[in-house]
This record gives structure tokens, sequence and C-alpha cells, in this order.
């Protein structure tokens, strides 16, 4: 169970089940791109962030 709380809640999981629809939604609101790209555009910004948090384990960047 302790397990499965550490995923639920790891930095890639809010990256990409939270941040990444968001920017996608906000590229799409601003009208950057095409809607096909959108979700390209939106894991491009999001996926360096949440692989940089991840592996220092904190969004917070002064550790």
């Amino acid at each position: 169970m302790q397990q499965l709380i550490k995923v639920f809640f790891s930095p890639m999981v809010f990256a990409l089940g939270f941040l990444w629809p968001l920017s996608t939604q906000l590229v799409l609101e601003t009208g950057l791109v095409a809607n096909g790209w959108a979700w390209v555009v939106g894991v491009l910004v999001v996926l360096p962030f949440a692989l940089m948090a991840q592996i220092r384990g904190s969004w917070i960047w002064i550790k």
C-alpha cells in the first residue's frame, strides 16, 4: 500500500496527469499551435521538469 501511494504522488505521475493536460490546454487557448500538435508541445514543456523532479525527488529548486 505504501508503494502504491508513493507511485500516485510521484513527480512523474503529477506531471503527466495534471501538468501535461494543463499545459496543453494553455497552448490551445493561446492559439500558439494547431490542435493536433498541442499535446506534443505540452509534453515537450512538461517532461524535462518532470524528469528533473523525479531525479531530485522534489519540485523545489533549492534543496
